[in-house]
């Protein structure tokens, strides 16, 4: 299967559910317009509704990306997660977002996906105020940088960060959350600029992983041990080089 086609077709399942969720949040209420003019810019909303849209999909869909190049590579983890999904859940029955509480294995893949191929590496911010921070001053207004990245893949902190690893967070001492002030761990970075994506992100990336592992094995194309997983480098994320053609084998 073609990694740009499934890019396509999880972008309009992705737009689909969020149009659904949206619609559904305000069946049955009745919206009336005061008179006269709208004192809303809609246009301008708009764009910035679609471009943080556009954002909120294209991390996304990184990110299956990176968690299926993962998955090729390394058999033994495919082998395992499939294992997990079909004793809890029975074979044959497909994984529900309430699933996912009880599946740590698949957690554990998502997270090291998410750890070791961060598709944002780099947390931006500002300071409204003069700071000093390590006997640095820093001045305010200015546009700090945080190498989220670096702090997941810091062999000081984890172990064998360079490879693939999802048993890690399934240590006691490798155990964080995605969404705790772990700074450890930041796919999402923390705080009150945290990504508001992570509700809809995770279980997305949970299921979708989920599924194609329940009902395919998914193997590297005919004469290739591997898929090729060079990072490419954008303006503010990471992304993988080639898009490469993958075979899905039926499990059924």
């Amino acid at each position: 299967m073609d990694f740009f086609l499934l890019e396509k077709t999880i972008l309009g399942l992705f737009v689909a559910v969020f149009v659904a969720i949206a619609i559904s949040k305000h069946c049955g209420k009745k919206f009336k317009l005061p008179p006269g003019p709208i004192p809303v810019p809609v246009f301008r909303n708009w764009l910035q509704v679609s471009d943080d849209l556009n954002h909120a999909i294209d991390t996304t869909l990184s990110s299956i990306e990176w968690g299926i190049a993962e998955l090729v590579n390394h058999p033994e983890s495919q082998k395992k997660l499939r294992e997990e999904l079909d004793t809890v859940l029975g074979r044959g029955v497909q994984i529900t977002e309430p699933d996912i509480q009880k599946l740590p294995y698949l957690q554990a893949v998502i997270k090291e996906t998410l750890r070791l191929r961060m598709t944002i590496p780099l947390l931006s911010h500002m300071n409204l105020k003069d700071a000093k921070l390590s006997g640095f001053d820093i001045p305010a207004e200015s546009k700090i940088l945080v190498n989220a990245w670096w702090l997941a893949n810091n062999p000081a902190i984890w172990k064998k960060p360079e490879e693939f690893r999802p048993e890690s967070f399934l240590e006691e001492e490798s155990k964080v959350e995605v969404n705790w002030n772990d700074f450890r761990y930041l796919p999402f970075g923390v705080g009150r600029r945290s990504c508001p994506g992570i509700i809809l992100a995770l279980p997305i990336l949970c299921i979708t992983i989920g599924r194609l592992v329940q009902n395919f094995e998914l193997l590297p194309p005919p004469g290739q041990s591997k898929l090729d997983t060079l990072e490419k480098c954008e303006q503010f994320s990471l992304h993988i080089l080639k898009h490469s053609t993958i075979v899905m084998k039926p499990t059924a």
